[in-house]
């Protein structure tokens, strides 16, 4: 039986160890808090499970609903059949789950940054130790959202396209079809680097030049078509199951229009909540546990206003709805237009905002106030700041983290952005993250090198002694006694 590598022993005991610390932090965060904890994707989960099909009632109007895409309500749903609808056994099943499913994020961000950047083995293991102790990823398995899935489908369809292993071959052409898919069914807002994902998986050659028209030839082009052609299979039934509920063709989800709506709304502030003064008072009412404090900061999320509540009047409900559900979010991206075109300047503050809360701290959000928070969000900006400059040299291997960084977080700043809209993309940049690490290691370093280089030239030869030669001598004699033997014998 051959012994695994020290590569997968490594790996295994980085991951095992990012499970623990998972449960460690959902076992020490548990406490009562009011329902709903699933949000959206559980009441639709409810409906299923009560006969109701996957519907909500959203803007006025109740019924059959792609508000939300299917993934995250369809896993709900299953557990709840199980171990009861929102009951603390199902909560705990998902939790516990997303413990695992989280941690596989560190052998998969190896497994990226060792494609990306073949030649630093150093860097591709402080990037599986920083996803396994960053403290964001550690927490997201706590709440009951779709962001973690995303962020593990997401990184893993990048580094498959990536690896030398599966790029512009059939094999991977079939697997990032499938993953493709399953994205979009998550969150299909990240539609929009499937073209990204694409262009990599045909052209890559991880730093290597070649010459530009061998990827025109019949074979990456045909590959390239197949990954999309896969990703069409997958979410095809979900395309036509929402043509035949809302009479038109649906995106998987139709609620875009009314997320541009509440961002950009007069009385918004970039995202689709509003701070209140008491947030501060709820921020406080802890006893010091950690279960306290996190139990403080979801209250004080809640705390907040959505803009619906204050922005659409009784009126404004019995309007939208008469509409279908896709036409109710138009209708709102209309106004949403309207806002914009009456005050171009102020929707231009709220971009820069928007960029402002994604890259850093998104101060419309309580969670965000917490100095832990804080402190990683500004360590893991400046530690990719300076990865980006220190790596600025090999850009050809690493211009697909760059492009879908540039993407999404333009789509937030200019639509609506919220803390858990930049988590999908921090695995990825955890490569830029730990070059910057290692660089600052090989620095601090440098004069230790140096110390000893000096000395090794400063220690004077030792003078060569008959002793030092005699090996040299002995062995001269025995093979002279051997070629003696072998005349003789002959």
């Amino acid at each position: 039986m051959k012994r695994p590598s020290k590569t997968a022993i490594g790996l295994t005991a980085l991951f095992l160890t990012g499970i623990v610390l998972r449960v460690t932090v959902v076992m020490l965060l548990t406490t009562e808090h009011a329902a709903p904890l699933t949000y959206e994707h559980g009441r639709i989960a409810e409906n299923m499970l009560e006969g109701r099909g996957f519907s909500i009632r959203f803007l006025g109007g109740e019924g059959a609903t792609s508000q939300q895409a299917p993934f995250y309500p369809f896993l709900l749903a299953g557990v709840y059949s199980v171990a009861g609808i929102e009951s603390p056994a199902s909560i705990l099943f998902v939790q516990l789950l997303q413990c695992v499913v989280g941690a596989a994020l560190i052998p998969i961000v190896y497994w990226l940054a060792r494609s990306l950047m073949p030649g630093r083995p150093a860097v591709a293991w402080v990037a599986a130790c920083a996803a396994m102790i960053h403290p964001t990823h550690l927490y997201m398995t706590t709440h009951l959202q779709v962001v973690l899935w995303v962020a593990v489908v997401f990184t893993l369809l990048l580094a498959l396209v990536v690896s030398p292993r599966y790029r512009a071959t059939w094999r991977g052409a079939i697997y990032g079809g499938l993953l493709s898919g399953l994205l979009l069914l998550i969150d299909p807002i990240l539609a929009l680097v499937l073209p990204i994902i694409a262009l990599a998986f045909w052209s890559y050659e991880g730093g290597e030049k070649s010459r530009l028209i061998e990827r025109f030839r019949r074979g990456p082009i045909l590959r390239a078509a197949t990954m999309a052609g896969v990703a069409l299979l997958v979410v095809t039934p979900w395309l036509i199951r929402g043509w035949v509920v809302h009479g038109q063709p649906v995106f998987i989800k139709s609620s875009l229009g009314y997320a541009f709506w509440q961002a950009n709304h007069p009385i918004s502030h970039g995202t689709d909540k509003i701070p209140k003064e008491t947030v501060d008072e709820i921020l406080r009412s802890h006893d010091g546990t950690l279960a306290s404090i996190d139990r403080a900061l979801w209250e004080a999320r809640h705390e907040t206003v959505y803009i619906d509540n204050l922005a659409l009047t009784e009126t404004d409900y019995c309007h939208l709805a008469a509409l279908s559900e896709p036409e109710r979010s138009k209708e709102l991206g209309r106004r949403a237009m309207t806002f914009i075109a009456d005050d171009p300047g102020r929707y231009v503050r709220l971009c820069f905002d928007r960029l402002q809360y994604f890259l850093l701290i998104d101060r419309t959000n309580p969670k965000a106030s917490h100095p832990l928070y804080q402190a990683t969000t500004y360590l893991w900006f400046g530690a990719c700041v300076l990865g980006l400059l220190v790596t600025v040299g090999q850009w050809r291997r690493l211009w697909p983290t760059y492009a879908l960084f540039a993407i999404v977080t333009i789509f937030h700043s200019l639509v609506i952005t919220s803390v858990r809209f930049r988590i999908p993309l921090e695995p990825m940049t955890l490569v830029w993250a730990a070059s910057a690490v290692v660089f600052l290691a090989r620095v601090a370093a440098s004069p230790v090198r140096a110390i000893r280089r000096r000395r090794e030239r400063a220690e004077p030869e030792r003078p060569v002694v008959a002793q030092d030669l005699r090996p040299h001598f002995e062995t001269a004699r025995d093979e002279k006694i051997d070629s003696q033997k072998l005349r003789d014998a002959g």
